[in-house]
């Protein structure tokens, strides 16, 4: 038989064995935490300098695209000698889509102002005004006369 003296004894050591327990436990799982939370860290410092060097090659692209849109814009205007009256809608509708005014695009076409108000609202009324739709023969006829 146990006497009461021995089985304080063992309720203490399976006490402290439990606490230890419990403590070696707790240094672990802390342990695991901040080996996350450095990881964590590390990932978002990684992400963010991604996120620089992604914003950095988007402005340089897109400055790249701005120049060639304004070079192909420079090229896509016809030289202004023997043009052509669609050539000319293309000259007026080409220097107002690239921002230049109906003055300065008339005194660059050398034509009169009025003209290049006419183009100009004859492109917004076209663009305002909804097409009505063509019916399947209507679209062979029209595949069979420009062949």
């Amino acid at each position: 038989m146990i006497s009461w003296n021995g089985f304080l004894g063992c309720v203490a050591v399976a006490v402290l064995m439990a606490a230890g327990g419990s403590l070696l436990l707790h240094r672990l799982w802390r342990r695991r935490f901040l080996t996350l939370k450095h990881e964590l860290a590390q990932l978002s410092e990684d992400l963010m300098q991604m996120a620089e060097l992604q914003s950095d090659i988007y402005g340089r692209v897109s400055c790249n695209l701005n120049d060639l849109e304004g070079k192909f814009l420079d090229l896509s205007v016809p030289a202004s000698e023997g043009v052509l009256p669609l050539e000319r809608r293309h000259q007026v509708l080409t220097l107002a889509h690239r921002g230049v005014g109906v003055d300065e695009i008339a005194h660059r076409l050398s034509m009169p102002k009025g003209e290049v108000d006419l183009i100009l609202g004859l492109r917004r009324f076209a663009q305002a005004t909804p097409h009505p739709p063509r019916s399947q023969g209507a679209i062979k006829e029209y595949a069979q006369a420009s062949s």
